[in-house]
């Protein structure tokens, strides 16, 4: 047999050194946790970094020629790890006879099956939201037209706001899907940023509603004020409008305060809007302390269902534009409600959206167990601390990413949520949900 030797290197990760060592294939053996450096479509396993289970996994790999492969000895079995660096007799190649051979071939047909079943889970999402998204760009445009009516005094403009609603009740039954829609980016036209708003906070509301156990006809005033809830800012200037809270000036604050007393004389001039609508717009600015606008309200004051379009709209404002300086990513934001107004909204409207979102929405960053970096694309309503998400690994020399679903591959979890701003744009841009498109997985 082949005498063969081994090579000591050690690579420095981006948040810690890990101590990869290259490895020969005809060094493979059972108990090594090994990192395969191949794009994920080279290979039929679910993962690039895995422990070595059984000999047909190492005849798996010899049979797709897969040369660049390195070792973490820290995570493999130590005597196995002490066969190959303090050898008492000559490593050989491994063996790979005809059973392991056989065993091979039936194990790598149910791997990759596992492999098409978690990729197509994110190709089916992808193409749920494509198949939804011109419902959902549609419902937008004809927000902007309801604005129009509403602020012109017309009589059918409640009747239109109401057809809007039902048209959205398959996007909304659809939850990931809605999800993926809400946290989208790059989807306004100029001048129809308040009816994205409008159309965005009006679904979180109505999907929040269900986890509340709100009955029907609450769920359908909470989705009404969230439509209508900014409906006064058209009657606020744009320049005002466009500024931080921080570049104020005390008259341009007060102005921009006014907005939701705005809102509640124009919806008091539609005939038929029940008056939990008017309430929810014109409170969902009030902080249970006291400290909120219009009329500073306190407690009991305050209707539930205000707090609750008021916590969403807190959310959407932070996420809706990544040029903004106060822009923060899903999590990010999540991590605000829960931190900075978990009080002045209250626990029992914030706890339940964090809940239907989930602590990891649809475009959060995130690093995982192993060091390695994901963008989450799906979330399962099932298991919602493991969603399904693109995985970059570190040290990687490819730019291909891995989707994995976390609900069935349970040897990663997500570490921690992880600031957009921190990651380098090799990274961002391989973890692009875009790149779904280029996903293919044929027979090998």
């Amino acid at each position: 047999m082949q005498q063969i030797g081994i090579q000591s290197t050690y690579y420095k990760g981006t948040t810690c050194t890990v101590a990869w060592l290259p490895l020969d294939p005809a060094l493979l053996r059972v108990g090594l946790y090994i990192k395969l450096d191949h794009s994920w479509m080279e290979h039929p396993f679910v993962r690039n970094v895995f422990t070595v289970s059984s000999p047909a996994e190492i005849a798996i790999i010899h049979k797709h020629r897969l040369t660049k492969i390195f070792y973490d000895p820290k995570l493999s079995h130590a005597d196995v790890v002490a066969s190959l660096t303090q050898p008492s007799a000559p490593v050989r190649a491994f063996d790979i006879d005809p059973e392991t051979a056989r065993d091979a071939e039936a194990d790598e047909r149910s791997i990759l099956q596992e492999k098409q079943r978690q990729l197509q889970t994110a190709l089916d999402h992808r193409k749920a939201i494509e198949d939804n998204s011109r419902a959902y760009e549609k419902a937008t445009t004809e927000v902007s037209v309801v604005m129009a009516m509403a602020n012109a005094g017309q009589a059918d403009t409640l009747a239109s706001a109401k057809r809007i609603l039902q048209s959205m009740g398959k996007v909304i039954g659809q939850e990931p899907v809605l999800l993926s829609l809400v946290c989208a980016e790059g989807r306004a036209e100029p001048g129809q940023e308040l009816a994205i708003q409008a159309m965005n906070v009006s679904a979180l509301a109505t999907l929040t509603a269900k986890t509340l156990g709100l009955s029907p006809e609450e769920t359908e005033q909470v989705g009404m004020g969230g439509l209508f809830h900014n409906i006064g800012m058209n009657r606020v200037p744009l320049a005002v409008r466009l500024k931080t809270e921080e570049d104020l000036s005390p008259t341009e604050a007060k102005l921009l305060r006014m907005y939701p007393q705005l809102g509640k004389e124009i919806l008091e001039n539609m005939p038929g809007v029940a008056p939990e609508v008017i309430e929810i717009v014109y409170q969902h600015r009030e902080y249970l302390d006291g400290t909120g606008y219009p009329k500073r309200l306190i407690n009991g004051d305050i209707a539930k269902t205000a707090r609750l379009v008021g916590t969403i709209a807190e959310y959407n404002q932070r996420v809706s534009d990544r040029r903004s300086p106060r822009y923060l990513s899903p999590s990010q934001a999540l991590t605000y409600l829960y931190t900075k107004l978990r009080n002045k909204y209250g626990p029992d409207v914030i706890d339940p959206f964090i809940a239907t979102v989930t602590v990891f929405p649809p475009g959060s960053f995130v690093e995982l167990t192993d060091g390695s970096f994901g963008l989450v694309i799906k979330t399962n309503s099932q298991e919602r601390l493991r969603p399904v998400i693109m995985l970059y690994e570190q040290n990687a020399s490819h730019d291909q990413a891995a989707i994995i679903d976390l609900s069935r591959e349970r040897s990663l979890s997500i570490e921690r949520s992880l600031d957009p701003k921190t990651l380098p744009e090799r990274v961002k841009t391989a973890l692009l949900p875009t790149q779904l498109n280029g996903y293919l997985m044929t027979e090998k």
